[in-house]
């Protein structure tokens, strides 16, 4: 046996995941055995499912389990022990594609024109971010999203977007409408002045390239401002 790394090559073929995949089907596997399929190793100490146990028993913030691996990023992953460099971006893109496959089904059915659709669509992703994240959906003439930009990642208190960059997306994709969308990390969604003032400059630029802005979302602790609906867009 190789000591220096204990592969899924030593595990008991009755165990091994890549076996009982082939011959029950990805359904019959446990969370572990599908993070162990994508770890494909454990450490010197540890057999791959048993290091896959460990990655559901992290936890960030207040999630833990399976759906806590949303919220983790590079960072969180390789703190883990026998989580290294690839590992962790294995696990990260595993995670993104499985999120675009479940929004891909959902995206196609939804009507993003009313504010209470946005903010519940996307409350669960952003609420728990700890920094501010600036996003703008570009949305067709029947508002149904063609794509969600990410424009900015701030610190604890702020975010930057330029107008300019916003534009350039919006008009990439051949947006017809658009919504700007942002968290505050501290739960309270009241807009800043900063967050009325970049509102305004973002209105302005929309409307010299015949772009609607809808509305600018603000995304707090299980509750949510709606620019729109306070008046602060015409």
């Amino acid at each position: 046996m190789n000591y220096n790394k204990i592969t899924m090559k030593n595990l008991p073929e009755s165990v091994r995941p890549y076996e009982r995949l082939m011959k029950y089907g990805a359904s019959s596997l446990s969370d572990a055995e599908l993070i162990a399929i994508l770890l494909k190793s454990g450490t010197k100490d540890e057999n791959v499912i048993d290091v896959a146990k460990r990655v559901l028993l992290s936890s960030v913030g207040n999630y833990s389990g399976l759906g806590n691996l949303m919220y983790m990023d590079y960072p969180d992953f390789i703190k883990i022990n026998g989580i290294g460099k690839v590992k962790a971006i294995t696990l990260l893109a595993s995670v993104e594609l499985g999120r675009r496959i479940a929004l891909d089904k959902k995206e196609s059915s939804v009507n993003f024109y009313e504010p209470s659709t946005v903010a519940d669509y996307f409350m669960d992703e952003m609420a728990p971010y700890e920094v501010e994240y600036f996003y703008m959906l570009l949305l067709d003439v029947s508002n149904k999203l063609i794509a969600k930009i990410n424009i900015s990642k701030g610190t604890v208190s702020e975010t930057v977007a330029s107008p300019r960059e916003c534009m350039k997306e919006a008009l990439r994709y051949g947006a017809v409408n658009i919504i700007l969308m942002h968290n505050h990390p501290s739960g309270n969604p009241t807009p800043s002045a900063a967050d009325i003032l970049m509102t305004e400059k973002m209105k302005r630029a929309s409307e010299l390239l015949d772009i609607n802005l809808l509305d600018h979302i603000i995304i707090g602790s299980k509750c949510y401002v709606s620019m729109k609906q306070e008046g602060l867009i015409d």
